[in-house]
């Protein structure tokens, strides 16, 4: 078995709502175990012995079934959680302000310039394979950055600040 945190991309906001003892049921009747949540922005913390693909596609389709939208999934071991953890470029960065995003595959290169051209002149970050670290130094309210970081990546990301990540790692690598 393996310990995952599955990052589920635009829980809880407007009418796509799933409350999380919902969420930690699904994954249970799913077969996987030792399922926990934290905070109601779709984090799942669970054990299974299936493949990342594998565990997005059927949370995907259930939630799907279940709530009537589909749902993006960024998965990561707790090894890998951790990883990204310790390699945050902007440790002394605002932990409310420094954010990560997780994409499901490596993000490109050109990412890059796309990124740079929104970042205003206070904003700082850094793409390291499969996230894009983002030091939001102004505030994340009148970023044009933060609106578009999705876009600019190139794929569907899902973003939890410094201090979520953290949190998510720790409760992860008990």
């Amino acid at each position: 078995m393996t310990r995952y945190v599955v990052l589920l991309r635009g829980i809880n906001l407007g009418k796509r709502r799933i409350p999380m003892p919902e969420l930690k049921a699904l994954a249970a009747e799913l077969g996987h175990t030792e399922v926990s949540t934290y905070i109601a922005s779709g984090n799942l913390i669970l054990s299974s012995d299936r493949r990342p693909t594998a565990i997005a596609a059927e949370l995907d389709e259930a939630i799907a079934q279940r709530y009537g939208f589909d749902v993006d999934c960024a998965i990561r071991t707790a090894a890998e959680l951790a990883a990204v953890v310790a390699t945050n470029p902007f440790p002394q960065g605002d932990p409310k302000q420094v954010t990560v995003g997780f994409a499901a595959t490596a993000i490109e290169k050109a990412a890059d310039q796309r990124i740079a051209a929104l970042a205003s002149p206070d904003e700082r970050f850094q793409i390291a394979g499969r996230e894009v670290y983002v030091d939001f130094a102004g505030g994340l309210a009148r970023s044009k950055l933060a609106v578009q970081l999705g876009k600019a990546v190139g794929q569907p990301i899902t973003t939890r600040n410094a201090r979520t990540v953290a949190s998510l790692s720790e409760l992860a690598n008990r």
